[in-house]
């Protein structure tokens, strides 16, 4: 009795750091949920880690809530409520160290999107990297957004905009040709290309 048939892909992904390295659509569980500050002026954002159905992590997914001028965010505040939706909870607290016990361990469906930058400091300044922004996302039994579930409209959003992502590259050291891509392909960096407020119960 055959057991398993060989897939490359995933055979792959052993040995090659276990990480999530494309945008798209995942089936997620939060490890790590955290409300961070930063230390140079008023900004806030709510800290995540992932782990894919596969076991991929995808580690410091950052969504600002409240701008550094102390004023809030409504983008990345509408976020973190569509997250809630999606999950079913309430109420985000945080303990001394940040930690938001209500999402750990919870399961949901996430578009992430790739960018790639430059690294501005540290030993590793002018080199390439890259982070994920979290974009979308969806319950994770019925794949439906907080909008499609409040109207009984079938789950369509995700998979549309999973399958219509593509990575986003910032990088500083471009040359014109790269630049112009990427002008077409994303032109603004907080709102998502599909009406996202349309998923929002606002």
């Amino acid at each position: 009795m055959n057991k398993f048939t060989y897939n490359q892909e995933e055979a792959a992904q052993i040995g090659a750091g276990q990480y999530v390295t494309k945008s798209g659509g995942y089936d997620l569980k939060i490890v790590r949920a955290q409300f961070s500050k930063s230390q140079s002026n008023q900004s806030e954002a709510l800290e995540l880690d992932f782990e894919t159905r596969e076991g991929l992590k995808c580690n410091y997914v950052s969504i600002n809530h409240t701008k550094g001028d102390g004023n809030t965010n409504e983008y990345g505040g509408k976020l973190i409520q569509a997250i809630m939706g999606c999950i079913g909870i309430q109420n985000l607290t945080a303990d001394q160290q940040g930690n938001c016990p209500e999402l750990y361990n919870k399961g949901l469906k996430g578009v992430i999107q790739r960018v790639d930058y430059t690294k501005q400091s540290g030993p590793n300044a002018g080199q390439d990297g890259y982070k994920f922004d979290f974009k979308l996302p969806a319950n994770i039994q019925t794949s439906k957004t907080v909008k499609e579930a409040m109207t009984n409209a079938e789950a369509t959003s995700f998979k549309q905009y999973a399958e219509s992502i593509v990575d986003k590259d910032d990088r500083q050291s471009v040359g014109s040709a790269r630049t112009a891509t990427n002008n077409a392909v994303s032109q603004n960096t907080q709102e998502p290309s599909i009406d996202f407020d349309d998923d929002i119960p606002f």
